[in-house]
């Protein structure tokens, strides 16, 4: 168990460090392709429910990025027959993607004791260039105890290469990342 916790650990600081690391100005000569106007959402109740607010964590922290080929149906809310409780549909998630096909990116955050105004944020990378991003500010906020899904989709790059998929999300002065790569063939 400890060791799964270093592992989302470390990703979840990776996740940080590259949306540090990612603003518009990486890419002052060409501009990143917006997807926020794509962005979808799930909210389902997270299975701890919600918890008593902790100094050390300040309850709010993205879990899980996903990059799949977009597939209709999918991503969904309480539609994986037989699987009982709070679950959820996603595209097979992939590493290797052909140029131009349309992605699914899946950025996932859990809310464990944190409500108020937060952010969710996507960051696709080649190098030190920015290709795509989007943001979705959630109208009502994030409420303390869910599990949350912003899906966005997004046209696989055109240039040939690894490729970092980052997550985020913001609320307060919380600020959380999860980062995947892709191999665009």
């Amino acid at each position: 168990m400890r060791r799964l916790n270093l592992c989302a650990s470390s990703l979840m600081t990776a996740g940080l460090l590259s949306v540090a690391a990612a603003s518009p100005a990486a890419a002052a000569d060409k501009r990143p392709i917006d997807v926020s106007a794509s962005a979808r959402v799930i909210s389902i109740p997270s299975p701890s429910g919600a918890v008593p607010q902790d100094t050390t964590y300040a309850g709010l922290a993205e879990t899980m990025v996903s990059v799949g080929l977009d597939t209709a149906g999918v991503p969904c809310a309480q539609c994986v027959p037989g699987a009982g409780g709070n679950n959820i549909g996603l595209p097979w998630p992939v590493f290797a993607i052909p140029q131009g096909a349309t992605m699914s990116i899946s950025t996932w955050f859990e809310s464990t004791s944190y409500t108020g105004p937060c952010t969710a944020g996507l960051f696709v990378k080649q190098g030190s260039t920015v290709v795509a991003s989007g943001s979705f500010p959630f109208p009502g906020g994030c409420q303390s105890g869910n599990l949350y899904g912003v899906f966005f989709t997004v046209p696989a790059p055109t240039t040939t290469g690894y490729t970092s998929v980052t997550g985020a999300i913001t609320g307060g002065t919380n600020k959380s990342g999860a980062i995947t790569f892709i191999n665009v063939q």
